[in-house]
């Protein structure tokens, strides 16, 4: 299994409104988690299990409560994102997830519209859903704050085998003025260093968890040897910074035991920063 991570001090285990600039971020309003009382989500297409607003509660079971899949072989199929009136938001990027690798629900566009009449364009054409990742990254440009977002089917048809888990949206804060992803996302390689006490197998590197990078190979991901306990991962920052969670992405739902996350300004004496927890068993924690 392949792992990923957004952003970490150490873990040790053992078995808003319109404007144009700002931040964007996963972790701004609307970005990800429960957005169900914000954000009303529709769709054209035919849904075999669970309803389309499963892809913004937060949830990632692949089941009908947290989840929803597509009925196979539709064309041209539209989901809507509407923050509703008044509110309008800048989207450059999103992240999709689902259970499965399974082949792309075809060619799909991403576009924005403040009418839910004309459309505008955001970044190119992308196949959907997930050939050899069980997710999709999108990256658009995009400076203009929308109401409405959508994703458009343009050829192609939809995969009924994924259970289509979330959807995330990097959305810019006018309100914040620091670069607060600097070291959530992208390549952090030059500003974070990485070490552990575990043992990498299939020939991977431990900063492959901070290279921005998503390939499930040894230059992009990283991967533990089996069996191992009492291991540790340790992120160096440089200076002192306010962690408040962290994203951890893997490629299968195996658990890697009980973890804490911890930090500390002399890398002798950790304080515990929130409960204990199991690590892995879901794609994206």
């Amino acid at each position: 299994m392949f792992m990923s991570t957004g952003q970490m001090y150490r873990n040790t285990g053992g078995g808003g409104g319109g404007g144009t600039g700002g931040d964007p971020s996963y972790w701004n309003a609307g970005g990800m988690d429960d957005r169900t009382s914000s954000i009303t989500v529709t769709t054209t297409a035919t849904l075999g299990g669970g309803t389309i607003n499963n892809l913004i509660d937060g949830g990632f079971g692949s089941n009908s409560t947290d989840s929803c899949w597509f009925n196979n072989g539709q064309t041209l199929r539209e989901i809507k994102f509407d923050f509703g009136a008044g509110v309008q938001k800048i989207i450059d990027a999103f992240r999709w997830i689902q259970d499965i690798a399974a082949g792309s629900h075809g060619t799909w566009v991403f576009e924005g519209s403040n009418d839910d009449s004309s459309y505008t364009a955001i970044g190119s054409p992308f196949a959907f859903g997930g050939a050899t990742l069980p997710y999709t990254y999108f990256t658009g440009s995009n400076t203009t704050a929308y109401r409405y977002y959508k994703l458009r089917q343009t050829s192609g048809s939809t995969l009924s085998s994924p259970w289509l888990r979330e959807i995330q949206f990097r959305i810019a804060d006018p309100a914040i003025g620091e670069v607060r992803d600097a070291l959530v996302s992208g390549d952090r390689t030059s500003v974070i260093t990485t070490t552990p006490t575990a043992t990498m197998a299939l020939s991977t590197h431990i900063d492959n968890l901070v290279d921005g990078a998503f390939s499930l190979d040894a230059n992009d991901s990283a991967a533990f040897t089996a069996g191992e306990s009492s291991k540790e991962i340790k992120f160096d920052l440089g200076s002192g910074k306010i962690f408040t969670g962290f994203l951890w992405l893997q490629s299968a739902e195996n658990t890697h035991g009980t973890w804490v996350f911890e930090g500390s300004n002399d890398d002798s004496t950790y304080t515990g920063l929130g409960s204990s927890f199991t690590l892995g068993g879901i794609l994206v924690q």
